[in-house]
């Protein structure tokens, strides 16, 4: 059968071991194989249909997890009571109030002239007040077609001098479509990540044929005009003191290449005081391509921990690593072992509800926060990490969970340490 490989010629191109010893050797490299492939196989499935946040819940976790975590409960009661916050509480459904923004159209309703009589004097009834209701309606979207009509004058005396009135400028000279549609077709893919097929479903439906040939072209002088404002972002963004950034996949179609390609969108996201987000693609995950937009970057930067932002370390950053990535971690050898993962668990949720009181308050109060109810817990947590580091498999999840957290400590501290939100 064409194509079809002769197993014969498989079997000799094998060279299998010969003695028992090599054997074993060989069975323990693949088990090693096999296990390192249903890792990955496990982060690539979390990545893809698990869960973006730590969905264990606390009520969970037994042992030593529920007690740290108790106590942790307890602290932040105590905390809240001193600094008087009152938190609200959640109910589903209800109604809400219509937002401020919105036009308000107002309708009375009242009785007609035979309704007004009193049915026991035959006098007019008046008016002793009023209820008011709210509803909020739907009117849909009008699409204007302009029409600029452009003046020319000229010297009746003379015949000449002909002088023509200006138009406001346009985004696209010439162009058909106004700023408002083009704002509308940019924020709807890039924000509300409406494919530009969709959109042009939806405007062929409004019975406004827009193919998205067209807004491809049209995205293309937007981009165009928007250059120099997102040039300056990235350069306003760097005197940020905290700056975040992390690096996604995303497939790319490819002219002549007959597949998608992985591409990488970085995002970089300024602090409080310089807040914009700043994207950009590349084909690789290269260092390159971060070390060319942070260069020159002296303030704190959190990230993952990945080794492509080490040059920007070297060169004056601060390295602050993500505490979501350290419970990912731990959440797997939960999930693997629960008994001798309850500790870190508990530790964790704790300095995760210690930052959601922290989130509250002002620089100053956040940091004398986290500096009296997590800095000794982190030290507890270090000191659990080394014990447990010197009896632990390496190779087990909760091995690799207590390596990774180690190997990233002190950056895993600058947070608790900074006066800005990391």
């Amino acid at each position: 059968m064409p194509g079809k490989p002769n197993q014969d010629n498989l079997d000799k191109s094998r060279e299998f071991p010969t003695n028992v010893n090599d054997c074993h050797t060989l069975i323990s490299e693949l088990f090693a194989r096999v296990a390192e492939l249903e890792k990955q196989l496990s982060r690539r499935n979390r990545a893809i249909f698990g869960t973006k946040s730590a969905k264990v819940d606390s009520a969970l976790l037994t042992g030593t997890g529920q007690a740290i975590h108790s106590q942790t409960t307890t602290e932040l009661d105590a905390e809240k009571n001193r600094l008087n916050i009152v938190e609200d509480k959640k109910h589903g459904g209800g109604r809400s109030n219509p937002s401020a923004t919105l036009v308000t159209r107002k309708l009375e309703h009242r009785l007609n002239a035979d309704q007004l009589p009193c049915p026991s004097c035959a006098q007019p009834r008046a008016t002793i007040c009023f209820d008011v209701s709210h509803q909020i309606e739907f009117v849909r979207a009008i699409f204007e077609c302009i029409q600029h009509v452009v003046f020319k004058y000229a010297c009746n005396h003379c015949n000449g001098q002909v002088i023509s009135a200006q138009k406001p400028y346009q985004p696209i000279d010439k162009g058909l479509p106004g700023p408002g549609l083009l704002a509308k077709i940019a924020t709807d893919k890039f924000w509300l990540h409406l494919p530009l097929y969709r959109q042009e479903q939806v405007f062929k439906a409004m019975s406004l044929p827009i193919g998205r040939s067209s807004m491809c072209r049209w995205l293309k002088e937007v981009a165009d005009i928007l250059t120099p404002i997102v040039k300056r972002m990235s350069k306003l963004m760097l005197n940020s003191r905290v700056l975040q950034s992390d690096a996604t996949t995303l497939p790319v179609i490819k002219k002549g290449l007959g597949k998608t390609h992985k591409g990488y969108i970085w995002v970089y996201r300024g602090d409080a005081d310089y807040p914009y987000v700043f994207y950009d693609y590349s084909d690789t995950e290269h260092s390159i391509y971060p070390e060319k937009i942070l260069k020159g970057y002296v303030g704190i930067l959190q990230s993952d921990g990945t080794n492509k932002y080490n040059e920007i370390i070297k060169n004056g950053g601060t390295a602050a690593n993500c505490w979501t990535h350290v419970h990912c971690y731990f959440e797997d050898a939960w999930k693997a072992d629960p008994l001798p993962a309850e500790f870190p668990m508990g530790l964790i949720k704790s300095l995760f509800d210690i930052e959601r009181l922290a989130t509250t308050l002002s620089d100053a109060e956040r940091l004398d926060l986290r500096q009296r109810l997590a800095k000794p817990k982190l030290e507890l947590f270090k000191e659990w990490l080394t014990g447990m580091k010197s009896i632990e498999p390496p190779k087990t999840k909760l091995g690799e969970a207590i390596s990774y957290t180690l190997n990233r400590w002190p950056a895993l501290l600058v947070y608790s340490t900074t006066r800005t939100s990391t």
